[in-house]
């Protein structure tokens, strides 16, 4: 009998399997500098803001050492802002990695691929959100191989979606109350149903890992369904955090308003809400 991620680890150490031997996560001991790390944290992520927390992180870090999720936030950190322009070419390189990497892990516990392929495509009838810096690289990305994006879907997706007086998403929406075939992503094939803009598509959609079936993945105006069963995995979570955090300014404005944002941006200009590098 296989021991469930949430389960206490076999090897004794009274930790849950995923954040023991379970995880790849390199184990991180104390040590004198995390304070330092922290304080790098502080000063080039959080700044005068609160860290954006992706999913459940807060329970996940639980059990964890004190130093751990600081000496990863800033590592994380340092490699995506070092990248500079291909920033986000990089970061979304490293989590499919990852991902490979978590899906071989989890076989060699007896776990199955997450149940996601070409075709199962419920998770792309909802808002989505993603980075200024994402928005504008799917736009490069459509321009250069010729694929229309849809603006004035755009335009009628924002009209079920609440926004505040700083153009950031409240968390209010109607999706669901729009004609069914607006409900859907801007870059779905409604054929195929796959997406045309997968070598670019938001980190949100690389993350989404749907166990045992795909019919619970839409939420229903903005609702989770309780029925829902994804696989969430730590290391991933954190590297969102970073990653939200650092776009702030632009990750809750969605990503239809930030293409129409994109569109409007000059030749070379940094999309609103692009992080600049550390000096």
């Amino acid at each position: 009998m296989k021991t469930g991620r949430n389960e206490p680890c076999s090897c004794g150490s009274g930790k849950k399997v995923k954040n023991c031997c379970g995880s790849i996560r390199t184990k991180i001991h104390p040590a004198p500098g995390f304070d330092a790390d922290r304080r790098w944290v502080e000063e080039h992520i959080i700044k005068d803001g609160d860290l954006l927390l992706y999913g459940n992180l807060l329970e996940e870090l639980e059990g964890a050492s004190a130093e751990t999720p600081w000496k990863a936030f800033r590592g994380i950190a340092e490699r995506y802002l070092a990248a500079g322009p291909n920033g986000t070419t990089h970061i979304h390189e490293e989590v499919d990695a990852l991902i490979e990497a978590l899906i071989q892990r989890d076989q060699r516990f007896g776990y199955p691929p997450p149940f996601c392929h070409r075709g199962c495509a419920n998770c792309c009838h909802e808002l989505v959100y993603c980075t200024s810096s994402e928005a504008a690289g799917i736009q490069a990305f459509c321009q250069a191989r010729g694929l229309e994006i849809d603006y004035d879907k755009a335009f009628r997706q924002l009209d079920y979606v609440t926004f505040d007086s700083q153009g950031d998403h409240t968390g209010a929406t109607t999706w669901n109350d729009q004609a069914p075939e607006d409900q859907s992503c801007l870059f779905l094939d409604p054929v195929a149903k796959s997406c045309r803009i997968w070598p670019v598509r938001p980190l949100v959609c690389r993350v989404h890992l749907a166990e045992e079936t795909d019919r619970h993945c839409a939420p229903h105006n903005g609702v989770e369904n309780p029925e829902a069963r994804g696989i969430n995995h730590l290391e991933l979570a954190m590297i969102l955090t970073v990653v939200f955090t650092l776009h702030r300014d632009s990750i809750k404005r969605t990503l239809g308003r930030l293409l129409l944002e994109a569109r409007q941006a000059g030749p070379g200009e940094a999309p609103p809400g692009t992080p600049p590098l550390i000096p």
